[in-house]
């Protein structure tokens, strides 16, 4: 996950990021995004922001070169406020090796996915935002997802088990009709939900 300015500077970082990149943090924060990535024509990054300025978010899929072998990358990127000024959530939704390499990002189980499909129509015919149906501890579970923190780690930090942050984020998902956990923070950190 990535906080991008209205400059297309990062302004925060998570912990897969950094390792990512294979930098400190403090070497990529204030660094234009899309600079020095091998290959990758500039004109095309500039439409994609250009199209997140204008409608507040977008969805892409691109070849990017970080610390290791080439990955095809599928992100998602929302307009939210920090602090009272506009950024650009980015969140990796999928992560394979080029080419055509093993998913890197788990995703959730084909079992519940007839119970996403039911959430997303009944979502269809209600009105807001699924992700408004989150409870309190959905929310605080989900951003310290969205931190990179691991659910052992969430697990610690709530003093609850780590099948209790599974089924919250199991739940979340569902809610939301998010397919992996980066869709799920994109989805709520987008509403500005996680911080509630």
């Amino acid at each position: 996950m990535t906080l991008l300015d209205r400059d297309r500077r990062y302004a925060a970082i998570n912990d897969a990021a950094v390792e990512f990149y294979a930098l400190s943090r403090e070497q990529v924060i204030g660094r234009r995004a899309g600079t020095g990535m091998p290959d990758e024509d500039p004109s095309i990054l500039d439409a994609s922001w250009d199209e997140l300025l204008r409608t507040g978010e977008l969805y892409d899929e691109r070849v990017v070169r970080g610390s290791g072998p080439p990955m095809r990358v599928s992100f998602a990127a929302h307009e939210t406020s920090v602090d009272r000024e506009w950024h650009a959530l980015v969140v990796v939704l999928s992560a394979h090796i080029e080419p055509e390499g093993e998913e890197l990002i788990g995703s959730i189980s084909p079992a519940v996915t007839g119970a996403v499909q039911a959430e997303n129509d009944r979502a269809a015919r209600g009105a807001g935002s699924p992700a408004k149906r989150l409870t309190r501890r959905e929310r605080e579970i989900v951003q310290r997802v969205a931190l990179g923190r691991s659910t052992p780690q969430i697990a610690v930090d709530l003093s609850v088990s780590p099948a209790t942050v599974r089924s919250h984020v199991r739940n979340a998902m569902v809610k939301t009709g998010a397919h992996t956990r980066a869709q799920l923070v994109a989805l709520v950190l987008g509403d500005g939900l996680a911080s509630e």
